[in-house]
Order: C-alpha cells, then structure tokens, then sequence
C-alpha cells in the first residue's frame, strides 16, 4: 500500500534540503523515513530510494551548474566505477539478509560522520585533470556497491574524496558529485525495478517534492562555509545512523 502522500511530500523536502546542502543524493533522508514513518523494510526502503534520489540529484545539479560548479571531466571516471559498483550493488541487494543490509547502512552513515566531524578536507587550490584521475575509477566502484545498497547516492564519500585527492574546493566537488548521482541513480533503479524492489509511485512523490527544494537550498550552499555544512550533516548522520542500528522493540 501507498504511504501517505503528505508523508512522502515531507520526506521529499527535507531529503531535497540535504541533496543541495551537502552533494548528495537525499537517501540518508530517504531510507530511515521510509522505514520508521511507512513500515517498508531496510531493502524496500532502500530500492525505492535509490529511484527518487534521481530528481533530486538532477535539480540540486542545474542549481549548482547555473554557478559553474561542476567539473565533467573529474565526473566521467566517477560515473563509469560508480556504474559498475551499482550494477554489482543491486545484484547483492537482492540476497543480503535485512539485518546485514541495516548494518551496512548504519556503519557507513556513522563512518562518514565521523570523518565530517573531525576530517579536514580541504581544497589544494589546483584541480588535477592529469592521469592520476583513472585512480577513481576503482574508488567509485567501492562507492557504486555501497550506494545501491545503503540507498544513498555515494556524495557522502565522493566529495570528500575529490577534495582530498584531486583539489576540488568543496562546492565544486559537491556540484559534481551531483551530476555522478544521475546515471547511478538510474541504472540502480532500472535494476530494482526488475527485481521488484522499490515503489516508483513513492519513489516520485519523494523525489518530485524535493525538488524545488534543493533548487532553493542550493543557493544557499555555494555559499555556506564547508566546516559548518561538514559539521550539520555530521550530526544528522550520527542520528541516522544510531537509529538505524537501535535494537528494534517488537
């Protein structure tokens, strides 16, 4: 049965928040709400996610490219392992157990939490568009399998990683890490669909809401200080994430 559309609007427009405000997809959103305020279960949850971030990726991405902050060169090796990765991904998703995939999606949101909290991913002022940028290929492949399977989009690992790695300041990597979402996005949730995992009517009530959201917000973001955005989304991820791993009470 369909949730309630008004729950589903309101999980699209906080989910469109977080998609501009920090580069990623809405499913950090997305997947604990699915579970706690619509009764789907960990791999529902995650499938139908998997759909809705598509639109809200692609409306955060116009808002970051109208202000220059995409790079398509560093987005292309990105794009091919994250295809890869979610090709393999919704293969899994298909035949881990519930409580593993629960797990996943708990230790990886606390992972990354942790890393914004207290990592200092910093620009290095110089973009490197030379060979070293094959070495993402692998990376986003890693990135790919965790994405299907927790429901996320992978901006969460993707940002950080081009800040690092290959000098992106902070509101470029997460215009990019946007526009790699989009093709992951679709292939995962061409698979689900196929597997018979997912809801796509919910699936565009959320992502369709969040829309004119993450338009909006991502105004907001090319301009808001990287350790303060780093730190907000750090603690919505530890609340996430301990949600996510709480024992469950029959």
């Amino acid at each position: 049965m369909t949730a309630r559309r008004p729950v589903l609007v309101g999980i699209g427009l906080l989910a469109g928040v977080m998609s501009a405000l920090f580069g990623v997809g809405g499913g950090a959103v997305v997947v604990p709400a699915l579970v706690a305020w619509c009764g789907r279960d960990q791999r529902q949850a995650v499938a139908t996610s998997f759909i809705a971030i598509g639109p809200l990726s692609l409306a955060a991405m116009i808002a970051y490219a109208l202000h220059g902050e995409v790079d398509v060169v560093v987005a292309l090796p990105l794009i091919t392992g994250s295809l890869i990765g979610a090709w393999i991904g919704t293969h899994l998703l298909t035949r881990l157990p519930l409580d593993v995939l629960r797990w996943i999606f708990g230790i990886f949101a606390l992972g990354i939490a942790v890393r914004m909290a207290f990592g200092t991913a910093e620009a290095t002022g110089t973009v490197d568009h030379g060979w070293r940028l094959v070495w993402l290929i692998p990376a986003a492949i890693a990135i790919g399998v965790l994405a299907a399977l927790t429901g996320v989009g992978g901006g969460a690992a993707m940002v950080p990683l081009m800040q690092l790695g290959y000098g992106l300041s902070a509101v470029l990597a997460k215009g990019t890490s946007l526009l790699v979402i989009l093709p992951t996005s679709a292939l995962g949730s061409w698979r689900n669909l196929r597997n018979g995992l997912g809801s796509l009517p919910e699936a565009l009530w959320i992502g369709c809401s969040g829309m004119l959201a993450a338009l909006a917000t991502a105004q907001l973001s090319v301009r808001l200080p990287q350790g303060v955005a780093d730190r907000l989304f750090a603690c919505f991820l530890v609340f996430v994430g301990v949600r996510t791993l709480w024992p469950r009470r029959a």
